[in-house]
């Protein structure tokens, strides 16, 4: 079995409305690249949802994470969450193999929502409709 290295990602997500979709696409760019659960030890690792500043519950209708893209599906109005812009927030982590220095994402969301991605300790970039190269980090 090969080595396999992890990297941390939130995924920020604004200005949502009730029933927009959110879709989050990775490509590699040298080295094969995964979105994963994160390393299999206790106290790490998971996939997390968090609705910042907020107590009210995110009316999700889907959500689906598959090798290469992360989907999520807003419930339309009437579903909960308040009403108004949706944001929140989906931590979770890429697997790759030792050596990697770079991958891409390009958010193919509904118009208007704002995707950041925020990779281990750096400084949020945004995430367009164009793959954009982001290094793996330390």
């Amino acid at each position: 079995m090969s080595e396999t290295v992890y990297q941390q990602v939130q995924l920020q997500i604004t200005n949502a409305q009730a029933g927009q979709n959110i879709w989050i696409d990775l490509q590699k760019v040298t080295e094969p690249v995964a979105w994963s659960t994160g390393p299999a030890f206790d106290g790490s690792g998971g996939i997390n949802i968090t609705v910042p500043g907020s107590s009210s519950a995110l009316p999700l209708n889907s959500f689906i994470i598959t090798a290469s893209s992360v989907k999520v599906s807003t419930v339309s109005s009437g579903g909960g969450g308040g009403g108004g812009a949706l944001s929140f927030n989906v931590t979770l982590y890429l697997v790759a193999q030792p050596g990697i220095q770079n991958f891409s994402l390009r958010s193919l969301s509904d118009p208007g929502v704002t995707v950041q991605a925020q990779v281990g300790f750096a400084q949020p970039q945004a995430v367009n409709q164009t793959f954009s190269q982001f290094p793996w980090g330390k």
